[in-house]
């Protein structure tokens, strides 16, 4: 028997960002400028880093180097031309790439290339951003230091068929701000569509109804922000428009979406009957509208379908997120689901009555529902909320906060508020490996939500990881244009780390939460570093009131802050005239 032919190689695959799309809204402009970008950037750029194409399909390509370094310097250059000649394309017909590169151990098949090198290759580039040029470790391992190039830890990644995390890393292609900032643009209102779920309409005129509404909205956020190739804008910004009688262009305008879905819902005893339709922004037209009327326990049957309908009429891959939606549980126990929409209306706030509310009905929807991970994740929250916005908590929430997202993921390993909460609760427990690995699964299985983006953010910029912080949250904050304050604690964060005091007073008058104690600690530290006595001992003033027993030390510490930080941290505190507590002089 003949032995296979083994070799270790760099593969690179690329793949085209919303080809299906593109192909069903203009077919023959579409193959001809993506036939173009073919010959006149990728077949020249591959040959001249010594590379061939083994494989096309379709919309992508395969193709093999003897060495990582040409394989990486390609990829760059082919994103780097690729963007040049959209510079001169409308919007519309942009064509964009995602490439991913792998060095591994490959079989060779007469002109064909197979093996495991080859899979990790392909899933590295499906995990990549328009624009992007994704790395294995193993490539990395061989580049490192080879290129003037900026390469960014993108943590490890649990990708499709391969048993193992994959160590992922990004490649800057070297474009300056603007280019950057233009691609980000092009990206969002050409090659990805973007929909706004607008808050379904309560047709019974029922008060008590209205969360139930609300819940079914916020489920198909949740739902369509699982597809990769579909932007979703965040609730915060959508609900804007709750109650209120609305032009869908102007709606696209002010959120910078393709596509608007709107609905209504009225229950009546044990019937729900919801109406929902698609439209598109650039000329009002319907893309889809359907009609629902169901057995009230059939609903989270409706919101599979809903989800799955509209990614389809937006030409997204569904093959994946079909599948997922599959694996998980739809919840029989409706008086479960019930407490889940209630309590939803509680946890937008720091009030801890709101949030004792929210807890009570979390707890009871665990009960009477042991096997649904969201109440355990939603719970998990809850418990964490009140460890991190209380200075003084009671001894256990950062416990139960991670006991309930240890049991929501043991439920469900696709739950990504979960995996977010069990991030956040190892970064209080000082466990920043365990942090970053769950963060980086958390946004792997949502990769379009803000929320977990910003949330996330946050945490990076306090382990000292600034520029891996403040990216995720701007990226957040195109999803959500109109984003909650709280947003600007990783610009606060990172402007006073880089000793830009006036900037982080600005970032957090922005975050606009007169309650959130860590607003006035920023802003006391920072005024007192600028000289500004009289306003920091205003500040000092703000946030003994809020919290009489008041330890920086103590929160400091907390919050996981670099000692260099906190001495600095502690110097403005003093100079705005705030004195630690005896008994918290030595942590």
């Amino acid at each position: 028997m003949e032995r296979e032919q083994r070799k270790l190689s760099a593969i690179m695959s690329l793949d085209m960002v919303g080809y299906s799309r593109m192909i069903e809204l203009d077919e023959s402009g579409t193959l001809s400028r993506y036939r173009e970008i073919t010959e006149q950037v990728i077949l020249p750029s591959v040959a001249a880093h010594h590379g061939r194409i083994f494989k096309t399909i379709g919309d992508g390509i395969m193709a093999e180097f003897n060495s990582a370094v040409d394989s990486v310097e390609c990829g760059i250059e082919i994103q780097k031309l690729t963007l040049d000649k959209s510079n001169s394309t409308k919007q519309d017909q942009q064509i964009f790439f995602r490439i991913g590169i792998n060095l591994g151990d490959v079989i060779i098949s007469g002109e064909d290339i197979l093996g495991d090198g080859v899979n990790i290759a392909a899933r590295v580039e499906s995990l990549a951003q328009p624009g992007e040029v994704l790395i294995s470790g193993s490539t990395f391992e061989q580049v490192n230091g080879k290129l003037d190039i900026h390469i960014a830890d993108c943590g490890f990644k649990q990708v499709k068929n391969i048993n193992r995390a994959i160590h992922v890393y990004s490649i800057d292609p070297g474009t300056n701000t603007d280019t950057s900032a233009k691609l980000g643009a092009i990206v969002d209102k050409g090659s990805l569509p973007i929909i706004a779920v607008l808050p379904f309409e309560n047709m019974s005129r029922i008060e008590e109804d209205e969360y139930f509404a609300d819940g079914l909205t916020e489920d198909i956020i949740t739902a369509l922000s699982r597809f990769r190739e579909l932007l979703v804008i965040a609730r915060n910004s959508t609900f804007r428009y709750k109650g209120k009688s609305v032009d869908v262009s102007e709606v696209g305008n002010e959120l910078n979406a393709s596509y608007v879905l709107e609905g209504s819902l009225r229950r009546s005893a044990n019937r729900v009957r919801i109406t929902a339709q698609l439209i598109k922004v650039s000329d009002g037209t319907h893309v889809w509208a359907n009609k629902y009327d169901r057995e009230l326990e059939d609903i989270f049957d409706v919101q599979d379908e809903l989800t799955q309908t509209i990614a389809a009429a937006l030409g997204v891959r569904l093959q994946d997120a079909v599948r997922e939606i599959a694996m998980r549980k739809n919840h029989a126990d409706l008086n479960a689901y019930d407490c889940v929409l209630r309590s939803r209306r509680y946890t937008q706030t720091l009030n801890p009555e709101e949030h004792s509310m929210s807890r009570d009905l979390l707890e009871k929807a665990v009960l009477l529902d042991p096997g649904y991970a969201d109440a355990f994740a939603m719970l998990s929250n809850v418990y964490l909320a009140e460890y991190r916005f209380d200075a003084n908590p009671r001894p256990d929430p950062i416990e139960r906060s991670m006991e309930m997202a240890e049991k929501a993921t043991e439920l469900d390993p696709q739950n990504a508020y979960a995996r977010c909460w069990l991030a956040i609760c190892n970064f209080f427990l000082h466990e920043n490996e365990n942090f970053i690995k769950e963060a980086q699964r958390a946004l792997s299985l949502n990769p379009n939500d803000p929320e977990i983006m910003a949330e996330i953010g946050h945490y990076y910029c306090f382990m000292g990881e600034f520029e891996r912080g403040v990216e995720l949250t701007r990226k957040a904050i195109v999803l959500n244009p109109l984003h909650p304050g709280w947003y600007y604690f990783s610009f606060a964060r990172k402007h006073f780390a880089d000793r830009d005091y006036a900037a982080a007073v600005t970032d957090v008058r922005k975050i606009n939460l007169p309650k959130f104690y860590w607003s006035w600690l920023i802003k006391a530290a920072a005024l007192g570093l600028m000289g500004e006595k009289e306003a920091g001992k205003d500040a000092v003033d703000r946030l003994k009131t809020l919290v009489p027993e008041f330890s920086a030390q103590k929160e400091l510490h907390k919050w996981n802050t670099s000692k260099e930080d906190l001495n600095q941290f502690m110097l403005g505190l003093e100079r705005a005239g705030y004195r630690e507590p005896a008994d918290h002089d030595q942590l």
